[in-house]
């Protein structure tokens, strides 16, 4: 897990932050970030995630900041499971 952490911190900005969520869900805040760059960026964890020796899987929401932080957590909680879902069926 540690080894999977760095891979993260490895492409965020000092000024971001990376939170456990709980068990293996882990929230990255991209500080001041477009969602285009947000997804430039997951796109980067996720390419040295399947890079690393450990091969997780990886699903992720990516959503800006706009209302209470309870409403955004539903909405990237919404959107990573849809990719989960779409993994298990074969689209993602």
């Amino acid at each position: 897990m540690r080894n999977l952490v760095q891979i993260v911190k490895n492409h965020i900005r000092q000024s971001d932050a990376v939170v456990r969520m709980g068990g293996d869900e882990f929230l990255i805040i991209l500080r001041g970030c477009s969602p285009e760059k947000a997804e430039e960026i997951t796109r980067k964890i996720l390419s040295d995630f399947e890079k690393s020796r450990f091969h997780p899987t990886f699903s992720y929401g990516v959503h800006p900041f706009t209302g209470s932080l309870n409403e955004t957590l539903v909405k990237v909680d919404e959107l990573m499971y849809r990719m989960k879902e779409g993994r298990k069926k074969g689209s993602a």
